[in-house]
């Protein structure tokens, strides 16, 4: 596949804005918003205060994926985050909402910012990234008809959550591979202060320390992640409070220690759809990018579909 550079913004390190502006890291990873297919069949990207630029539709999906997944990682798993990142692009060509958790799939990481990243490994890794997009060239996730929303997290609590009525395609599934990382366990600590200042931002509501220091977990989902907590009679959602607190997941527990409070954290994500450790270790298995997909997610088709003036058509 030939490689063709961006011609999205390049310049120092900006503050993270929202979806329609564009973010350079000093790694070369962006992000960007797609916005519709070019007659040229490239894809023209929205960058907010800095113009527009085009790209190949595979080569977005290349970078997409080079800065969601480490290079070392299997080819088969390489594969199914290829289908899930095409996916979301699909879907959100399609003129669809953001779905949740949406920043996850709008990283890109260009050449220069792969050659960085992958080191002496960059030839080696860049061409199992481009066959893999090649292979898997126009796959997406399909429910009765309809994409996904292609979810994915760096590691479960050692099972993945349901999505509930609103994704009957993501059901709790067993990941118990995930607890063979390394970093699977996570341990903070905060001041009740720093806690309260932390979960203040939430809402905008006043917290005081001793409101923190008797924050209390009140419910946790079948995979053990949590869903609600108590602070002062205030309830949250683990999600809130593990992104204020930035933990590395929802799936925690609190103690109080002579510090304050100590927060133990299990897996690194929101737990939904496809876990990426998982992933691996199943391509590792022999498992192909199909069987992982359908192993993560429940009465789905993986199927070829085409951009079509910024609308997903099925290929012929």
């Amino acid at each position: 596949m030939k490689k063709k550079g961006t011609s999205v913004f390049c310049g120092t390190i900006l503050l993270l804005l929202f979806p329609y502006l564009v973010t350079l890291f000093a790694s070369g990873k962006i992000t960007v918003v797609p916005q519709k297919l070019a007659k040229s069949g490239k894809i023209i990207l929205q960058t907010g205060l800095y113009g527009t630029g085009e790209i190949d539709l595979e080569e977005y999906v290349i970078g997409t994926a080079a800065s969601q997944i480490p290079g070392s990682f299997e080819g088969e798993a390489v594969k199914a985050q290829m289908i899930l990142a095409r996916t979301y692009l699909y879907k959100a060509m399609g003129g669809r909402d953001r779905i949740d958790g949406s920043e996850l799939y709008c990283t890109y990481l260009d050449t220069a910012g792969r050659k960085q990243a992958w080191g002496e490994q960059y030839e080696e890794y860049e061409q199992k990234f481009e066959s893999a997009a090649m292979e898997t060239a126009g796959m997406v996730i399909l429910c009765d008809g309809e994409l996904t929303d292609a979810m994915f997290h760096r590691a479960s609590a050692g099972a993945t959550r349901d999505g509930g009525e609103a994704r009957p395609y993501m059901k709790s599934v067993d990941s118990s591979r995930d607890m063979e990382m390394e970093d699977f366990v996570a341990i903070r600590e905060f001041t009740p202060e720093e806690a309260a200042a932390a979960i203040k931002k939430i809402r905008g509501r006043d917290i005081t320390a001793s409101d923190a220091a008797g924050i209390q977990i009140i419910s946790r989902d079948s995979a053990g992640y949590v869903t609600g907590v108590l602070v002062e009679a205030e309830e949250y959602t683990g999600d809130e409070i593990a992104a204020a607190l930035e933990l590395p997941s929802p799936a925690f527990s609190v103690s109080k220690t002579e510090k304050g409070l100590k927060f133990v954290t299990k897996g690194s994500g929101h737990g939904y759809g496809l876990s990426q450790w998982g992933a691996n270790r199943l391509a590792e298995e022999g498992k192909d990018a199909v069987t992982i997909l359908n192993t993560y997610f429940q009465n789905i088709s993986v199927e070829k579909m085409k951009l079509t003036e910024g609308q997903p058509e099925m290929s012929s």
